[in-house]
């Protein structure tokens, strides 16, 4: 049984610091801004029980860094909980890692994962559901990524050139503002964000203290590897849709996306996306990230995908086995043939999951 240590963020040795940038720079799957360091050291500051473990090899060398929360005794939930859309350990290339020593380590009896990288086999053989996040692709430039979606018979481009015509003809000129510093255009975004939340029955992330916290100090004081960069599309004068996106190096991540219901009818999310991709091919930027999620907009606009995987890995302990039994229940109505009557299980389970990952201990 190799050893696992856990340590706060903080207390990360620049050794640590050093070995971590090493293996994310050699995967281009960590480049998101969630597999940085300060990933976990912002979340840290606003939640108390996040920890990083630190696992070892046979030979005592150090072989991954896990950034965990503990949102109550019995349960570990990837750093940062509902609000990190990527998850997974940082290490060396096809490292197995013991899962189950590190809850033997913290008396856990679970560690539940969503949006988890699938080619991680310490957590994937464990999974119970594969999916992926849909990604824009920008590497060969803007007439590239131009052309493999026409090639692929996506019409989400054109359509957006069509509305975004239509809406500077009957309001005024659209514009892209990126970067935008100006802190009532944040405060706008959490208002149609909560706005949005509550006309579709979800639970409103900003009513969790820490999750306000955490979204505004990563938009207010970024740090020189994360941040929050908010977009924002204007006809005119009038403001149209925002984009708070998590960024590092020269990955994007759309994270919180919101708009003015006036202008709904001009699909003003599509127009502010087709937007920001010409922006980021003049600066620099390679990737877009959409998120998981089979929506429409995300299957025209994303030209690449990477495969996540849902699920856990627990003890024999009451808990653990009550997890089972939820996915097998959610396996069962998904199978039969109830109509919107078969979602209910697994949207019961994101419910609670949520609940749980917005919650301190």
């Amino acid at each position: 049984m190799n050893k696992v240590e856990l340590v706060r963020p903080n207390e990360l040795s620049t050794e640590d610091l050093a070995l971590w940038a090493r293996w994310r720079s050699a995967d281009a799957d960590m480049a998101s801004p969630y597999f940085s360091p300060d990933w976990s050291q912002a979340v840290a500051k606003v939640r108390d029980d996040i920890r990083v473990a630190v696992f070892f090899n046979s030979e005592g060398h150090k072989s991954a860094f896990l950034p965990l929360q503990r949102p109550s005794r019995l349960v570990l939930q990837p750093a940062g909980g509902p609000l990190c859309d990527y998850q997974g350990a940082i290490g060396a290339s096809g490292q197995m890692l013991d899962i189950q020593n590190l809850l033997k380590t913290t008396g856990a009896s679970r560690y539940d994962y969503n949006n988890l990288l699938a080619k991680q086999a310490s957590f994937a053989r464990h999974a119970r559901e594969i999916h992926v996040s849909r990604v824009i692709d920008l590497t060969q430039g803007h007439d590239a990524y131009l052309q493999n979606r026409r090639d692929n018979g996506s019409s989400e481009t054109k359509r957006a050139r069509k509305r975004k015509r239509k809406l500077s003809r009957d309001i005024d000129p659209v514009r892209l503002q990126p970067n935008c510093q100006d802190p009532e255009l944040f405060e706008q975004l959490l208002t149609w964000k909560s706005n949005q939340y509550k006309r579709t029955g979800q639970t409103d992330v900003f009513n969790s203290g820490w999750a306000l916290s955490l979204v505004r100090s990563l938009f207010e004081t970024p740090s020189d590897d994360l941040g929050a960069r908010l977009f924002a599309l204007y006809a005119g004068d009038r403001l149209i849709a925002l984009n708070l996106c998590l960024y590092s190096g020269t990955v994007l991540h759309s994270w919180f996306i919101a708009h003015n219901p006036e202008f709904s009818h001009f699909s003003p999310g599509l127009i502010l996306f087709e937007e920001m991709i010409e922006h980021a091919c003049q600066t620099g930027i390679t990737e877009i990230d959409l998120g998981a999620g089979d929506y429409r907009f995300k299957l025209n606009l994303a030209n690449a995908a990477r495969p996540l995987c849902d699920g856990f890995v627990g003890t024999n302990a009451l808990s653990a086995r009550v997890r089972k039994l939820e996915y097998d229940m959610r396996d069962v109505f998904e199978a039969l043939p109830l109509g919107p009557v078969s979602a209910w299980p697994g949207k019961a389970m994101r419910r609670r999951d949520l609940s749980r990952g917005l919650k301190l201990c």
